[in-house]
């Protein structure tokens, strides 16, 4: 239960760290550390099963 809820908090932290880094910060290196969130949330959600 505990797990799921990690990778839960990392797929909405990747989502909304991307979504608002590409309409604010879109010439900075920011966002693209968005994408390793949502990789780790979707490894964890999907790779366990």
């Amino acid at each position: 239960m505990k797990n799921q809820k990690i990778n839960t908090i990392f797929l909405v932290l990747g989502s909304v760290w991307v979504i608002v880094g590409l309409l604010i910060y879109q010439n900075k290196a920011i966002w693209p550390m968005g994408f390793i969130f949502l990789i780790i949330g979707l490894i964890g959600k999907f790779g366990r099963k």
